[in-house]
């Protein structure tokens, strides 16, 4: 069964070409446009990987995490790999990021190969991220 993942991003037509250049990849592809939305999804659907987007209104993706992190934690959930897409500089992303829960990051503009490449780098041998 293939692996699916779980996109947070506002700007429609961004998420909308990362799910294809995902799905093109053989994952199964989720969406949310906006944080809350995001977590119901996170809850109901029990991805494999998240890939949140910073810069959305009302819920920074930061906070999205956190609040993934949280619920994993309270829940007793197996940790699920984040990859933040941000246009931001990078030197941004080591202290809130990480301190957000994140696990890695990629910057804006991404090409689709890039972005499979890193993506498969946490879904490729985990056992723990299978889906059943």
């Amino acid at each position: 069964m293939s692996k699916t993942i779980l996109i947070v991003d506002d700007d429609e037509l961004l998420s909308t070409l990362t799910a294809k250049a995902l799905e093109r990849g053989g994952y199964a592809v989720v969406v949310a446009r906006d944080g809350l939305t995001g977590i119901e999804k996170f809850r109901s659907e029990k991805p494999d990987l998240i890939v949140l987007d910073v810069a959305m209104p009302e819920m920074s993706g930061f906070e999205v995490a956190k609040r993934i992190r949280t619920l994993e934690y309270e829940e007793n959930l197996s940790h699920t790999p984040i990859v933040l897409l941000t246009a931001y500089a990078r030197s941004f992303f080591p202290s809130v990021g990480r301190e957000a829960g994140v696990d890695s990051y990629l910057t804006k503009p991404v090409t689709p190969e890039q972005l499979l490449e890193h993506v498969s780098q946490f879904l490729r041998d985990n056992p723990a991220n299978t889906t059943d």
